[in-house]
C-alpha cells in the first residue's frame, strides 16, 4: 500500500556518509571503522544505512543479534559483520552459515560455535570480549586466563579480535575509563601470553572515539556519532534523521479550556490549538508532554497537554500567519535557522538521544534520500 499518513522519518544518506568519512579521517588511516547498525541502525533503517556506508568505504558493521546480521547478508552487505551480543543457545549454525563473526564470552557458546563450524567444514573467526567494568557481557577478568585455556580445546575457532566496552567514555571525569583501559591492556597481555595474537583490538565507542584516542587500537566502533548526535564535541557531524508530520486539525478554544488527558493544560487565554497525527505509539515520548517544542512555519511552538498514543497538540496562537490542516510540522530537524535535535527531545523526555532515535516505531515510514 502507498503511504497514506503524513508522519515520516526522512533519512539523509549523504549526511550519514559525511559522518562516516569524518570519523574515519578523525581516527586516521591505520584504524578501521566498524559502523554500529544494531537496533535497525539506531532507528534509521539497517539495510539502507549499511548499503550507504558501504558505498562510502565502510567494510565492517556491528549488530546485536544474529537475525540482524542475517538481514544484512540477505541484502547483499559484505565485509565483517560482528554479532556483538553473541549467538546465544540457538544461533551458532546460522552465524556460521551467514559468515557472521560472533562475539564470544561464554564457554557454552564456544562449544556450540566450534561444533557448527566443524560440521560446516570451516574455521570461524571470533572476537573475545572481556569485561573491564561494564558489568554486562564479557569474560570477567579474574576468570579470563582460564577461559582462554578452555578456548584452546575448540580447534575450529580462530581468535581474530579482542574487545571490551566502556561504561562512561563520554564523561568529563576519565578516571574509570582510564582504569578500564588499564584492565584491557592487562587482558591483551594475558591473551598473548596464552599464545593468541588477535589482529583486531578494539574498545572505543563514540565517546571514546572523540575523547580517548589512546583507546582507538586497531578498530573503533562508532554508533551515535554516525547518526549526527555526538556524545561530545570533536568532529563536524550532520544530523541524519528528520521527522516531519502535517497538521491534522485546528480549533479555537476559549480561555479556561482543557486539552488532552488529565487536563494538565488549561488555556490561559483564547487559544488556537493544532492537533498532529503523532503520538507515543509513533515514538514521541509521553514524557515530553508540556515540555517539547516543534517547528511550524519556521517558528517553535509548544506541545501542550498530554501526548496521546496517536496524537499530540500544539499551541499555534502566536504564529504570525494562520495555521491550517496540512501544514508541515518538524518534530526533529531544521527549518532555516531554527532546529530541534534528537538530543533536545531527549532532554525534554529525561532520556538519551539513542532512545529517541530508536523509539520511532515501524508505523513511521522511513524515507531514505540521497543527492543524485
Amino acid at each position: 500500500m502507498n503511504q497514506l499518513r503524513p508522519t515520516t522519518a526522512i533519512v539523509d544518506l549523504d549526511a550519514l556518509r559525511h559522518n562516516f568519512v569524518a570519523t574515519r579521517a578523525f581516527v586516521g588511516p591505520r584504524v578501521r571503522v566498524l559502523a554500529a547498525v544494531k537496533g535497525d541502525a539506531y532507528g534509521h533503517g539497517a539495510v539502507a544505512t549499511a548499503r550507504a556506508l558501504s558505498s562510502a568505504g565502510c567494510e565492517a558493521f556491528g549488530v546485536a543479534l544474529v537475525e540482524e546480521g542475517a538481514q544484512l547478508r540477505d541484502a547483499g552487505v559484505a565485509g565483517l559483520v560482528l554479532c556483538m551480543g553473541g549467538v546465544g543457545r540457538h544461533g551458532a549454525e546460522e552465524a556460521v552459515r551467514r559468515e557472521l563473526t560472533p562475539v564470544l564470552y561464554d564457554e557454552g557458546d564456544a562449544e556450540r560455535l566450534d561444533a557448527a563450524a566443524r560440521a560446516a567444514g570451516r574455521r570461524l573467526a571470533v572476537h573475545v570480549k572481556v569485561d573491564t567494568g561494564m558489568g554486562r557481557l564479557g569474560v570477567p577478568l579474574p576468570h579470563y586466563a582460564r577461559f582462554l585455556d578452555r578456548l584452546a580445546h575448540f580447534e575450529a575457532l580462530d581468535v581474530e579480535g579482542l574487545m571490551t566496552h566502556f561504561a562512561e567514555s563520554e564523561a568529563e571525569d576519565a578516571t574509570f575509563t582510564r582504569e578500564q583501559l588499564r584492565r584491557f591492556k592487562q587482558a591483551v597481555a594475558t591473551t598473548r601470553a596464552r599464545g593468541y595474537h588477535p589482529r583486531l583490538l578494539h574498545a572505543a565507542n563514540s565517546g571514546a572515539v572523540l575523547r580517548h584516542p589512546e583507546s582507538h587500537f586497531d578498530l573503533v566502533r562508532p554508533g551515535i556519532m554516525l547518526y549526527g548526535e555526538p556524545p561530545s564535541p570533536g568532529v563536524s557531524l550532520r544530523p541524519v534523521m528528520r521527522v516531519v508530520t502535517r497538521v491534522l486539525f485546528v480549533k479555537d478554544l476559549p480561555r479556561g479550556a482543557s486539552v488532552s488527558y488529565g487536563r494538565r493544560f488549561v488555556t490561559a487565554r483564547p487559544s488556537r490549538i493544532a492537533t498532529l497525527p503523532l503520538g507515543y505509539a509513533d515514538g514521541l515520548p509521553r514524557a515530553v508532554s508540556g515540555r517539547a517544542q516543534v517547528i511550524v512555519n519556521g517558528r517553535r511552538c509548544d506541545v501542550v497537554g498530554t501526548v496521546c498514543m496517536d496524537l499530540c497538540m500544539i499551541d499555534v496562537t502566536d504564529l504570525g500567519e494562520p495555521v491550517e490542516s496540512g501544514d508541515e510540522v518538524v518534530i526533529i530537524g531544521k527549518v532555516g535557522n531554527v532546529e530541534v535535535r534528537a538530543a533536545e527531545v531527549a532532554t525534554w523526555a529525561g532520556t538519551i538521544p539513542y532512545e529517541v532515535l530508536c523509539g520511532f516505531s515501524e508505523r513511521v515510514p522511513r524515507r531514505h534520500e540521497s543527492a543524485p
